[in-house]
């Protein structure tokens, strides 16, 4: 039998309102915090690091000019790697600051009408590894591609971490195979057309249990094996999302990995600006 009064119960009752109030309270405080952390990074990586990429480009410029002076090829050929490199430092920075302002207004990053086969040259082109890792990669496309809008860093950044992840995770003699189509919308995105990639190795495979978590962040599947933060997926993910696509993957341990994007091409879509 319940002898307390009902005073003691309201007493009770408002005791822990209170607690809770005060839990609420410091949780939002707490969060207060982390989002200002985040906003001053967010401010740092845009404003910031376009500098010292600038910068790096100018010294390599001037020692590519003595380098030729004396003649020596293959260094210039060094230096002229790494400025290209400072030159996509760059352009990622200008996509950053890109999406920033999507995320300020909820919406969806500016599309280009793109050559697909020439965005993923360029990612070969840069992959980690080298000559040796974008000699395992075959591109299969459905019919000559057409200049497709979309949003061509976003892109470039899928297929790219998408490739590195096939190659990292399967052994140096086999081959990563990426097939590309462009076709019609007959499930749902809306019903224009879809760009579709799909990824695949022969690597070790992925477990049951470890797909249900391969696109959180910081997750690597083999720690011990391979460096990396464990975002890569993640932000393939994001970017997908972005896009309004969808990303799948299929997998089974021994038998490789297939990664599936499909990303709703944007309607219209300004020339490609290229640079010679």
């Amino acid at each position: 039998m319940d002898i307390r009064t009902a005073d003691d119960k309201t007493a009770a009752l408002e005791a822990l309102l209170n607690e809770a109030r005060i839990d609420a309270n410091e949780l939002r405080v707490r969060v207060e915090h982390y989002r200002r952390i985040m906003a001053s990074t967010r401010l740092i990586m845009a404003h910031e690091l376009k500098k010292p990429a600038t910068a790096i480009s100018g010294y390599l410029e001037l020692a590519s000019d003595d380098v030729a002076r004396a003649g020596l090829d293959e260094a210039r050929t060094l230096i002229d790697k790494a400025r290209a490199e400072c030159e996509l430092l760059c352009e990622l920075n200008a996509f950053y600051l890109e999406l920033l302002k999507v995320d300020d207004a909820s919406g969806r990053p500016c599309a280009h009408r793109v050559d697909v086969e020439n965005v993923i040259a360029e990612v070969l082109e840069h992959l980690q590894g080298g000559p040796s890792a974008s000699k395992r990669v075959r591109v299969t496309t459905v019919d000559p591609l057409p200049w497709v809008p979309v949003n061509r860093n976003a892109l470039r950044l899928i297929i790219q971490n998408l490739l590195e992840n096939a190659l990292n995770y399967s052994t140096d003699e086999s081959v990563v195979r990426i097939d590309v189509e462009v076709s019609r919308d007959l499930r749902g995105f809306g019903g224009g057309e879809l760009l579709k990639l799909r990824i695949s190795d022969h690597g070790s495979g992925i477990s049951a249990d470890d797909l249900k978590r391969v696109f959180h962040p910081f997750v690597r599947l083999e720690p011990g094996k391979m460096e990396g933060s464990g975002l890569g997926l993640t932000l393939v993910r994001t970017l997908v999302d972005m896009c309004d696509g969808d990303v799948a993957v299929r997998s089974e341990e021994g038998s490789g990995t297939t990664v599936f994007v499909t990303l709703p091409l944007m309607p219209g879509g300004e020339p490609e600006v290229v640079v010679p």
